[in-house]
């Protein structure tokens, strides 16, 4: 609803962060949705390293390709102490995509790309 309202009030550059993650939840449906409103979905990836690494990875691989790449943002919220740091933790968050089938240019546009043209950057 807020993102509807959004787009009719205008509003030009709309992020649904973590919207896979607690609290938000959203489905893959309700992202497709989103996206459709023109929001960008983005996937905040932890760490990795633990038991439920490649599980989370597979859920996010899923859902960006059901979603669509062009609408999707890959980065980082690591700094935690005990956790990678952010540069290596993102890398792997970026190679376990493209070990599940996203193409480089597509982890390009999602961590590149994507973010640049919410800055308005080039």
């Amino acid at each position: 609803m807020m993102l509807a309202e959004a787009k009719q009030q205008g509003v030009q550059h709309m992020v649904v962060t973590h919207a896979i993650n607690t609290p938000v939840l959203m489905s893959v449906p309700q992202m497709q949705a989103a996206a459709k409103l023109g929001a960008f979905i983005e996937f905040a990836g932890g760490s990795i390293a633990g038991a439920n690494g490649a599980t989370k990875m597979d859920t996010f691989a899923d859902a960006i390709k059901k979603v669509g790449p062009e609408s999707c943002i890959v980065s980082t919220d690591l700094g935690q102490k005990g956790s990678a740091l952010p540069p290596d933790g993102f890398a792997a968050i970026v190679l376990a995509l493209r070990a599940r089938g996203l193409s480089e240019q597509d982890t390009d546009r999602m961590t590149k790309q994507n973010p640049a043209h919410l800055l308005g950057l080039p």
